[in-house]
């Protein structure tokens, strides 16, 4: 009788494990069925729909894995779609802005053919022009695609940051006596500031070269330099043109010119830069609107 019982016993345990493992393996099948379709589902671009994530299960564990590995998917491909628009629109606005220097060089060319001789000098000195935009263009773009593609590394140097400042007002000195532009300077007695002379200097050139540009002829820019527990300020405030209200930090948009321009050359490139440049020294480049004219701060972290 106790024998009976025993096998009894032992035979129902075996049907229990064996209707047991029946059931996991139906369960793991069905779930590595369901992990292939979350798989097919991410390989073919479909948002995939998870019904187990939270879980503390190794499927519940697996599928949220895989949530993330689309999400992940769903960010390059969006950056790259981004990346993709974005380089369209650079080639569409660098071909405009080429059109132009391009066109006048292929008009005056073919005056010289047609014309007589005495008119090339004037044809010549056209072309000249011409071929400088073009050239600035060319270089202004390379720049701009090293500064984006962080191809130039800014080496900051303790160095005289007044004298930086200086270099560049007399490179910008000519082109404010064209205009009979006074400058009003502001130096403390001392300014050592960590920055790439050269690199800062061309930032603070094409700030310089658009205040002189919008400032009308006899008109004054003011240059100031101070500092404080945190950052080294360089101020540019002309007395000019100015800005619309919203454009504070669209001027700093690549190829953009304010709404107040209107027979001023220029293609929109400088401030783009300076602030690119301004950037990489940890700085900022801020824009504020004055009445009448703009000013520009520059400023640069001192530890």
């Amino acid at each position: 009788m106790n024998l009976e019982i025993v096998a009894a016993i032992l035979l129902g345990l075996s049907a229990g494990a064996g209707m047991m493992f029946w059931f996991q393996r139906t369960r793991r099948m069905k779930e590595l069925k369901q992990l292939e379709k979350l798989t097919y589902d991410i390989l073919n671009e479909r948002e995939i729909q998870a019904g187990a994530m939270g879980e503390e299960t190794l499927y519940g564990k697996i599928e949220y894995e895989l949530v993330r590995v689309q999400e992940i998917l769903d960010g390059r491909k969006e950056e790259a779609e981004k990346s993709r628009d974005e380089i369209q629109k650079l080639i569409s606005e660098i071909a405009h802005q080429m059109r132009t220097p391009l066109t006048n060089m292929e008009t005056y060319l073919g005056f010289m053919k047609d014309t007589p001789g005495e008119m090339a000098p004037e044809y010549v000195a056209a072309l000249e022009k011409s071929e400088e935009k073009l050239h600035f263009l060319v270089e202004s773009f390379i720049k701009m695609s090293r500064l984006e593609q962080h191809i130039i590394q800014i080496k900051k140097e303790e160095k005289d940051i007044l004298q930086t400042v200086l270099n560049v007002l007399g490179q910008i000195q000519c082109y404010a006596e064209a205009k009979e532009i006074q400058f009003d300077i502001t130096f403390p007695e001392k300014a050592v500031c960590a920055h790439d002379a050269n690199w800062l200097g061309e930032a603070l050139y094409n700030i310089l070269e658009n205040a002189v540009k919008y400032s009308d002829n006899g008109g004054k820019i003011e240059v100031t330099v101070s500092e404080n527990e945190m950052f080294m300020k360089i101020r540019v405030r002309d007395y000019g043109l100015g800005i619309s209200e919203g454009e504070e930090h669209k001027i700093f948009q690549r190829f953009y010119r304010g709404k107040l321009v209107t027979t001023q050359a220029g293609f929109g490139i400088g401030l783009y830069l300076a602030r690119e440049i301004v950037n990489l020294h940890g700085g900022f480049l801020i824009a504020k609107r004055m009445s009448p004219g703009v000013s520009l701060e520059v400023r640069i972290p001192v530890c």
